[in-house]
């Protein structure tokens, strides 16, 4: 919403701002405490709008380590026993009569040029070192290990370091870093891209296609992240609209590394149209003939209608395989409802881009595989996601 030209821009004028937050050792209150602290930094104009949702990001790695993993001692190595091994410890944890006495305290400090958010929990800390040391690895299992959340918190904010042996970790943004300098207004949004590099020629060089996630658009451009540096001046760019993928060709104007091996890319669109060669929307019909059917067969009550959906939705709770890439293992998920268009369900790990869902009739008819776009991968503790895909395509 535009503001009035006579309303006041008043955190522009906030010149200090000190708060201290003691929080419970409680799972369940991250999520709301997170929010609750992104809105205060926006109101207070420690955060531009354009960098909230990566505040919230990075501090909801904050405070899951904090509580989970400093406060409550669960291991991550334990997630990878099993969903029923670690969902049992946090329970269990949870309600200790020792551990649930401690504490998380949280103090934000902000002197209108920049603000710290001072993060501190009652466990036995971690070697810091060690793990910083493993971070700078080249070896992806090894940076895996390590924490996906330091990647995060590293490229989203101006500083990550801890104290106390690991048990305090310290988060700061500057003001100025993310106030809008461009001619457009860039709206943030994260969307899975397929980016291809265009040859000197004007062909494109489709076996060197590669994923990559959007950070924003504007009306000239977009920026994007990817885990290479750029190949070629010219790109295209293909983008699910209206399930349709679209190829849209932009020149790369800037390419800077944000974290490890993790690169932004500025883009601006060009006007004129997309290399020959460019694939055509797949069909759709097929696709929802398939479900439809499925559907039938199930014959579960309807869920309450929302109209922000284009398609009903059905209860549908049944395992699901989830296919990431060829030749790896499948992911066990467990679905909540399923429509024409796509499916939500829960996965113990997080979900990037484009994969396959195999769902299995219980009629013990062939197996249905489609290909799916990852609309939503919503952390609901460490290690337990909700996710909600858009159905792209049958594969045989």
């Amino acid at each position: 919403m535009t503001r009035p030209p006579d309303t006041p821009d008043l955190p522009t004028y906030m010149l200090t701002e000190r708060t201290h937050l003691r929080l419970p050792s409680k799972p369940h209150w991250i999520e709301a405490t997170v929010e609750w602290l992104r809105q205060k930094a926006v109101l207070a104009g420690a955060c531009q709008e354009t960098r909230a949702g990566k505040l919230l990001v990075a501090l909801h790695e904050a405070l899951s380590n904090a509580i989970v993993h400093g406060n409550l001692e669960l291991s991550s190595a334990l997630k990878e026993s099993g969903d029923d091994t670690f969902a049992q410890a946090l329970a269990e944890r949870s309600v200790d009569e020792r551990l649930g006495k401690r504490v998380v305290d949280v103090h934000i400090e902000f002197d209108a040029d920049y603000c710290r958010w001072i993060v501190t929990d009652e466990g036995n800390g971690f070697d810091v070192q060690s793990v910083l040391g493993r971070h700078q690895s080249d070896d992806p299992e090894v940076l895996l290990a390590s924490g996906r959340g330091i990647v995060i918190m590293k490229s989203f904010l101006d500083e990550v370091r801890w104290e106390l042996g690991g048990r305090r970790l310290i988060l700061g943004m500057a003001r100025t870093s993310g106030e809008e300098k461009r001619r457009e207004l860039r709206v943030p949004h994260q969307q899975p891209l397929r980016v291809a590099p265009i040859l000197p020629d004007g062909t494109v060089d489709w076996p060197a296609a590669y994923e990559a996630v959007a950070r924003n658009y504007s009306g000239n451009g977009i920026g994007l992240l990817q885990q290479r540096l750029a190949q070629s001046d010219r790109i295209l760019i293909g983008m699910l609209v209206q399930d349709q993928m679209i190829y849209v060709p932009a020149e790369v104007r800037h390419c800077r590394s944000v974290a490890g091996d993790i690169v932004e890319l500025g883009c601006r669109f060009q006007a004129q149209p997309p290399p020959t060669g460019v694939p055509a929307a797949q069909p759709q019909e097929q696709l929802k003939q398939a479900i439809s059917g499925l559907m039938k067969k199930i014959k579960a009550p309807n869920q309450p209608p929302d109209e922000r959906r284009k398609h009903s939705r059905i209860m549908y709770t049944e395992r699901i395989d989830i296919l990431t890439a060829p030749g790896a293992a499948p992911l066990a998920g467990y679905a909540r409802d399923l429509s024409k268009g796509g499916m939500a369900f829960v996965v113990h790990a997080p979900l990037q881009q484009e994969i396959t869902i195999v769902l299995r009739p219980r009629d013990g008819s062939a197996p249905l595989k489609v290909r799916s776009h990852v609309a939503r991968c919503n952390k609901i503790i460490e290690g337990f996601y909700d996710v909600g895909v858009e159905f792209l395509q049958l594969e045989g």
